[in-house]
């Protein structure tokens, strides 16, 4: 069976009744299989021996089960090792009928994609405020340390005064764009940031050092896109690093794509409780990284071509979840099998 050889390399990441580990396992490997997260399909691929409805009847008793997001979220950092660690912060969306779907989420940025570590379904539809922006980032905490963190990189609907000093509290660096109308103060001068950057040319960056936005002292780093907008990134830290730190973000707009049409399809999902749709998500966490593991082992084998522009034609995840699907769909994948690539779900 092929969920046996994965279950036994989950165990020693998930302290669990080994009826739910096996769930788990069952669960990833039909993912793997039918690429989305609905219910009625992954009860077709999640266990042969089973009546259909017997297995949908599982799927809905196991996310009734209090799998606490930690276990989940301690698998992650296993697989990055020592190194610092670049976290990025945005939401994720959408309309199931007239209930929103609304997932706050830190990451941490890896090799173009960026692995969840902790994660929220919002009560509401929107930003989400500084108080469940603290209260999420207080999980991460408690899974990385703050010493490890180079900064925490989050586009403009991510500021406030008091989400900012929490970050600093816990020596965090912020590295946060902020709206060209947001106040800035320096020296003897208020103004809107776009003021201070005014006369910015294509392709120049500018630093406003000992500047202070929303009450903290930072400095503020200005440039132009190439459709001549603004970007203007706030920072405490090595303000020569921040533009590059910044563009980190970017890589969970990859996770978010990877989670939806272009990997898991996550709005297929007929769940709407917040409670019920985090544990989904979880177990949507740990088939990506196997595929990302499963990416950089192919990689290592045959390198994926790339195009002019320097970028790969796949990125890791695609290539892993290639892989990944092809061997359980039809037992190998150019000459790898089951047992070449369970292993890499056992840690770094």
């Amino acid at each position: 069976m092929q969920h046996n050889p994965v279950q036994h390399a989950l165990h020693p990441h998930f302290p669990l009744d080994p009826r739910r580990l096996e769930f788990i396992a069952r669960f990833v490997v039909a993912l793997l299989k039918v690429r989305t997260v609905n219910l009625a399909q992954i009860s077709t691929a999640l266990n042969g021996r089973a009546l259909l409805e017997s297995n949908a009847k599982r799927a809905r008793r196991f996310l009734d089960f209090d799998l606490a997001q930690e276990v989940v979220a301690r698998f992650v950092p296993s697989f990055v090792g020592d190194e610092k660690l670049v976290l990025c912060m945005d939401r994720t969306n959408w309309k199931l009928g007239l209930v929103s779907i609304n997932f706050l989420v830190v990451a941490l940025a890896y090799r173009g994609i960026a692995l969840p570590i902790a994660w929220v379904n919002l009560d509401h539809e929107g930003n989400s405020n500084q108080a469940e922006r603290k209260a999420l980032f207080e999980r991460v905490l408690k899974l990385v340390p703050a010493t490890r963190i180079v900064g925490l990189a989050a586009d403009r609907e991510f500021i406030g005064e008091s989400w900012f000093k929490a970050l600093l509290e816990h020596g965090v660096n912020p590295v946060i764009r902020i709206k060209k109308d947001t106040t800035v103060s320096h020296r003897s001068r208020t103004a809107p940031a776009w003021a201070w950057f005014n006369a910015l040319q294509p392709n120049q960056v500018l630093e406003l050092s000992k500047a202070r936005v929303l009450g903290v002292r930072v400095f503020v780093i200005g440039t132009l896109t190439p459709k001549g907008e603004f970007l203007l990134v706030v920072t405490t830290r090595r303000p020569s690093r921040a533009l590059a730190l910044y563009a980190r973000r970017f890589d969970i707009e990859t996770l978010f794509g990877a989670f939806k049409t272009r990997g898991f399809n996550l709005e297929d999902t007929k769940v709407t409780d917040p409670l019920r749709s985090e544990r989904l998500f979880a177990l949507l966490v740990v088939a990506l990284v196997w595929a990302v593991r499963a990416g950089e082992f192919v990689s290592s084998l045959k390198p994926t071509p790339v195009r002019c522009h320097g970028r790969a034609v796949k990125s890791l995840f695609r290539v892993g979840l290639d892989c990944l699907r092809q061997i359980v769909l039809s037992g190998r994948s150019d000459g790898l099998v089951l047992e070449d690539v369970v292993p890499l779900l056992s840690g770094s």
